[in-house]
């Protein structure tokens, strides 16, 4: 301390200016100020944002880079087999990712398995008429989590399935058992347009969302049972072809890739694929770390391939090509994280860091057809610093609805704002869109009904949905338009994010009773309210049909804990699977109290629809046989 006050004592008046914080940059005067890149006019936006609007062949309103999307992601416009290379095909068309089938030399490899069954008997049915014969799966592998619902229609007699040992907790986290599935999946539902028309200008112009039938249909999932290590690279025969599988961390925590030296041919999920990679998702997840991804993309970019299939793109062929194109993708994703880097060092928080990074045109353009560069920037700028920006309000801020009801009074009252944003929508422009979204934010907080706000509100986002070339952004905006207006529809009945987050957010008493005993029981111990439990204190035995182990809940400190024990206490409980969901469930009915029923005065089950309704419902929400993805 006694060094820094010396260091400090020495430097010249303009040096401790700099370092105490004063606004002195080199090259800026008040005359010359250094401001943030923005387009003429003064406004900063985002460059996925376009004036201009073009209408698809679908009808949608949207931009010229969206429509482009389709080509660059290698989907096209119709199912398809593409012979790639004798003995070699991709199967396009199924939606965002293809899957592909590789003839060895003891039966035939599928590479991820399609959206569901249903898909994948498609895609099985169209390769054996293109090859004019049936064909003998000897092994599916996967390159992660998310295209695996489809192996049932793979499955034959003696076929093994390859995955990472993390990709069955991976699946289940988000769409099984879990305390945030069903915002996870209400948040996909959004981003992906599950429930936007097929047409006119609300549509989707391009492949890059889903139907009802990604919610709905059929999964013949079934976990791997060959298991893939975490963080290892390693040599195998896969029925009697030499496969080399790496790490390959993108969009999951248990991605892989595989290259075939037979073919010099890499197999991949997002190491190229036709937009900008998003390092974030506007439905969220666990951060993807640019650093983790581009050190284990250097295994692939090593291999020198003459080949490259990515499940997200187009077919590559010819060395040169393909290493183009993977430097293309992979210096994009550097130049984002490094650029955000720099921001930090210039003291600049995450939004003001997501106006300053510039990606040149080659390299943004009409690649940025899926995220946006901002929320890839904010994302790489909170996962190396964290939530706090540096405002010191932000420490220890007013209630969300204070702040709100201040700042109204402060504009001159409700009407007031009401009618600023009235005259921003009118005047129209993306400056004057995004500023109506955030006066009705304000007002939507006060009076979260006001159906003139709500109006405003929705009118803003469809303008700026049809005019943004990122497919998740132009998901939430027209979501965001379509459930207000009540054109959210599902068969007819309106469907909002919140009524989708309750439906997938509560399980049945079937799927409970199916999944594991620790499934239920760290589903239990989320549900717990530290308010109800304050004080409280209680330990018990369980076990479960089926599953031998023994485990101990205890409540203390308005946590449970839940851990594996060899005996059975005093308090113990045996319970079929039927009854062990039951107490998840909240429907139990012992006929005296005990400690399973004191452990439910303080659990919180609100954010499910009451017992039953799921079911309900869900009967009626069979995706159409015929319906496409």
């Amino acid at each position: 301390m006694q060094n820094r006050r010396k260091f400090i004592q020495t430097i010249p008046v303009v040096g401790a200016g700099i370092l105490l914080g004063n606004n002195i940059s080199v090259g800026a005067t008040s005359q010359n100020p250094v401001l943030p890149n923005v387009p003429d006019g003064g406004t900063w936006g985002s460059p996925s944002l376009r004036s201009e609007t073009v209408t698809g062949p679908n009808g949608a309103v949207t931009t010229h880079a969206a429509l482009l999307a389709n080509e660059k992601w290698g989907i096209g416009d119709k199912k398809r087999i593409e012979q790639v290379i004798e003995g070699v095909y991709a199967m396009r068309g199924w939606g965002i990712a293809s899957s592909f089938a590789i003839e060895a030399p003891e039966g035939w490899i599928i590479i991820d398995t399609g959206d569901n069954t249903r898909a994948a008997m498609e895609m099985r049915a169209m390769l054996e008429k293109t090859l004019g014969g049936k064909v003998k799966v000897a092994a599916i592998l996967l390159t992660h989590s998310h295209y695996a619902n489809g192996i049932g229609a793979w499955f034959d007699e003696g076929t093994e399935v390859w995955g990472h040992e993390h990709l069955d907790r991976n699946l289940s986290r988000s769409s099984g058992i879990s305390v945030i599935s069903g915002t996870y999946q209400a948040r996909a539902a959004a981003q992906f347009g599950v429930f936007h028309p097929q047409s006119g200008p609300d549509a989707f112009p391009n492949t890059l969302s889903f139907t009802p039938e990604k919610l709905t249909a059929e999964s013949s999932y079934q976990p791997p049972t060959r298991l893939f290590p975490d963080g290892r690279v390693l040599d195998l025969v896969v029925a009697g072809e030499r496969v080399q599988v790496a790490p390959h961390q993108t969009d999951t925590s248990c991605g892989v890739g595989f290259y075939f030296p037979r073919w010099r041919m890499l197999v991949t999920n997002n190491l190229v694929y036709g937009a900008i990679f998003n390092i974030y998702s506007l439905r969220g997840g666990s951060y993807r770390n640019p650093v983790v991804m581009m050190q284990e993309a250097r295994w692939f970019e090593s291999k020198n391939a003459e080949i490259l299939l990515d499940i997200h793109g187009p077919t590559l062929k010819g060395e040169d090509v393909v290493r183009d194109e993977v430097h293309r993708f992979l210096d994009t994703i550097q130049l984002m994280h490094d650029q955000t880097l720099r921001q930090i060092a210039h003291g600049r928080d995450a939004r003001k860091a997501a106006e300053e990074v510039y990606i040149p045109h080659h390299l943004r353009g009409d690649w940025e057809n899926y995220g946006q560069v901002e929320s890839h920037v904010r994302q790489v700028w909170n996962g190396t610093m964290g939530w706090f920006g540096g405002d010191v309000y932000d420490i220890n801020p007013l209630s969300v609805n204070e702040e709100a009801a201040r700042t109204v009074k402060l504009m001159g009252g409700f009407a007031a704002v009401r009618e600023a944003a009235v005259k921003a929508t009118e005047e129209g422009g993306l400056a004057n869109w995004r500023w109506t979204l955030r006066l009705t934010s304000f007002l939507l907080e006060l009076d979260p009904a006001n159906a003139e706000v709500r109006q405003l509100r929705a009118a803003a986002s469809r303008q700026l949905g049809q005019r943004t070339s990122s497919a998740n952004a132009r998901g939430w905006y027209l979501t965001e338009a379509l459930q207000i207006e009540g054109g959210m529809q599902f068969k007819g009945t309106p469907l909002t994010t919140d009524a989708i987050r309750r439906l997938l957010g509560t399980p049945t008493a079937q799927a409970l009773a199916s999944a594991s005993v620790d499934e239920n029981l760290q589903l239990v111990r989320y549900l717990v309210d530290p308010r109800k439990a304050e004080g409280a204190r209680l330990k018990f035995t369980l076990a479960a049909e089926g599953d031998a182990q023994i485990r101990q809940i205890e409540l203390r400190n308005s946590v449970l804990v839940i851990s594996e024990v060899d005996a059975a206490a005093p308090a113990h409980f045996s319970l079929t699977r039927l009854e062990l969901a039951a107490f998840v469930l909240g429907t139990r009915t012992p006929s005296t109290a005990d400690a399973l029923s004191e452990i439910d005065k303080v659990l919180d089950r609100s954010h499910m629809l009451p017992p039953g309704t799921v079911e309900s419902l869900m009967a009626g929400m069979k995706a159409p046989a015929d319906s496409e993805h």
